[in-house]
């Protein structure tokens, strides 16, 4: 969680608006090694004024043709757009407790 607090988000936000050939937002990923749960943390906005797209990647049972079948997806990703830095700390916390259950009730 000090990763998320101690990165330079503004900094790289601000190299980012004054550079012509840059086309990512600075993002950092994490995994629980245990699981391969892993969630993907971008900053976007105004170096000023930034906010967090968090991207919740883990293995999910998906239907396929048309809800007769499941099939097991091991990438699974889902997202949540215009976070505060205080949300995105609570759930990389959730992951790193491995508290699952809160992170599919945010990410429905």
């Amino acid at each position: 969680m000090q990763i998320v607090e101690d990165f330079p988000w503004k900094l790289h936000l601000e190299e980012v608006e004054n550079s012509k050939n840059t086309y990512y937002s600075p993002s950092l990923e994490f995994e629980n090694l245990s699981n391969k749960n892993g969630l993907a943390i971008s900053a976007v906005g105004n170096p000023a004024k930034y906010e967090f797209y968090v991207f919740f990647k883990r293995p999910k049972m998906q239907k396929t043709w048309f809800g007769l079948s499941e099939k097991l997806n091991k990438n699974y990703t889902s997202e949540l757009l215009d976070q505060n830095k205080e949300k995105t700390i609570e759930i990389l916390k959730a992951l790193i407790d491995n508290n699952l259950s809160f992170l599919e009730r945010k990410f429905q």
